[in-house]
């Protein structure tokens, strides 16, 4: 049995938040946060 490296899933999360759609991205194979905090969709 031979390990294989797999690469990180990120997805984006979004929310809304005092009336502007913003968004962060998070790890989904090591659960934590790839950004420090919430960025607006332009």
């Amino acid at each position: 049995m031979a390990i294989e490296p797999r690469k990180d899933v990120i997805v984006m999360k979004y929310r809304l938040y005092n009336g502007k759609l913003q968004y962060r991205r998070w790890n989904e194979t090591w659960g934590y946060w790839v950004d420090p905090y919430w960025m607006d969709v332009t």
